[in-house]
């Protein structure tokens, strides 16, 4: 698993942490980038080696009610 930089930790969330906080599985929060449910990460650092994507507080907002408007088989409400 790639280190997040020690600067853009004190600013943003990694992914696990923000996994975390939604409840998601790691395939469950990928997937839902992927197909364009949950918009892209806020910033990704393409330095490091595999890259690192990073949230901010108001990308986390925006996916909770996201989430909160999607039923569980990825379908709108």
């Amino acid at each position: 698993m790639p280190n997040p930089k020690l600067e853009l930790g004190f600013k943003y969330l990694t992914a696990p942490q923000v996994r975390k906080r939604l409840g998601l599985s790691r395939f469950q929060f990928d997937i839902r980038i992927e197909r364009g449910i949950l918009p892209q990460p806020t910033y990704v650092d393409e330095t490091s080696s595999p890259s690192v994507r990073y949230f901010d507080e108001n990308w986390v907002r925006i996916a909770q009610a996201i989430l909160e408007n999607v039923a569980p088989g990825g379908r709108k409400a």
